[in-house]
């Protein structure tokens, strides 16, 4: 099941803090409208970024585009006595709020985040410089605290060994109630039959103007936004249960098992049962 998380705000902030500790990270596919930045300690297992699957080690940091369907999967990695968990939501338009009445310093960092339509996996090295600012969020207060966050946020656009899921020209914020509609309603049931029309008529909007919206807000497709959908729901079937590939398609609503291969094939670059034979690492 997918869900989604209805951000609040922090003394007034337009952005929160979140801070978890525990043994393992269960699945648990969800999105949002906020931009989230999860630093992890302490774990190992796998991340799930839209139809983007990848390991996580001990020490991980990844930036989280708005709507992007995203969760990790993990355990207590070796060595370690329990995981630490650093979540941070925000939205752009604070910052461009801050760049407008007297911070333009900060205009950059946000043409920066409007080009990041899926998400950005840092580097180790970034994680670990960042790791006593995470810390500091927990301790900090006031003015002090603020300025943490923006210290993070100011040194995430320098790594240079980052890997970005997908860059685009600037995006437009989800702003248009209609599509924000259509969003809920596809992915709480992106594993039924769904088509555009369908998904219109809930959010009752004509077709054209609600896949111009999706195009223009989200930076994809209906059928790219779909598919993406269904493949991380069906990687992590692959890699969590011993389902048959029947049921994997199935339970992840594609049409039939021919559409599933060919469309998992052509964005993975290899067949469902290699991917799960290799647990999801790519072929070398």
């Amino acid at each position: 099941m997918l869900f989604r998380e209805w951000i609040g705000s922090t003394n007034a902030l337009p952005w929160r803090h979140n801070h978890y500790v525990g043994a393992e990270i269960p699945f648990h596919l969800h999105y949002h409208p906020e931009y989230e930045i999860t630093f992890t300690a302490g774990a190992g297992g796998l991340r799930y970024l839209g139809d983007d699957v990848s390991e996580f080690t001990d020490l991980d940091l990844t930036l989280i585009a708005p709507n992007l369907a995203h969760s990790w999967q993990g355990k207590t990695a070796s060595n370690h006595a329990q995981i630490t968990i650093h979540v941070v939501f925000f939205r752009e338009e604070w910052l461009h709020q801050l760049a407008e009445q007297g911070l333009p310093e900060l205009r950059e960092l946000g043409q920066w985040l409007r080009r990041i339509r899926h998400g950005v996996v840092f580097s180790r090295e970034l994680a670990a410089t960042l790791a006593p600012h995470f810390a500091q969020l927990l301790q900090l207060k006031g003015l002090e605290r603020v300025l943490c966050l923006l210290d993070i946020l100011r040194q995430l656009p320098s790594d240079q060994r980052a890997r970005y899921l997908e860059l685009a020209p600037a995006n437009e914020a989800v702003g248009d109630p209609r599509l924000k509609i259509a969003l809920d309603f596809l992915h709480q049931h992106y594993r039924e039959s769904i088509t555009l029309s369908s998904l219109a008529a809930k959010a009752k909007i004509n077709e054209t103007t609600l896949k111009r919206l999706i195009s223009r807000q989200v930076g994809k497709s209906f059928s790219e936004l779909l598919a993406e959908l269904r493949l991380g729901h069906a990687c992590n079937l692959l890699l969590s249960t011993q389902y048959a590939l029947p049921r994997v398609a199935l339970d992840s609503g594609f049409p039939s098992l021919s559409n599933f291969h060919r469309q998992f094939t052509a964005k993975k670059g290899i067949s469902a049962a290699k991917f799960r034979k290799n647990r999801g690492k790519p072929l070398v």
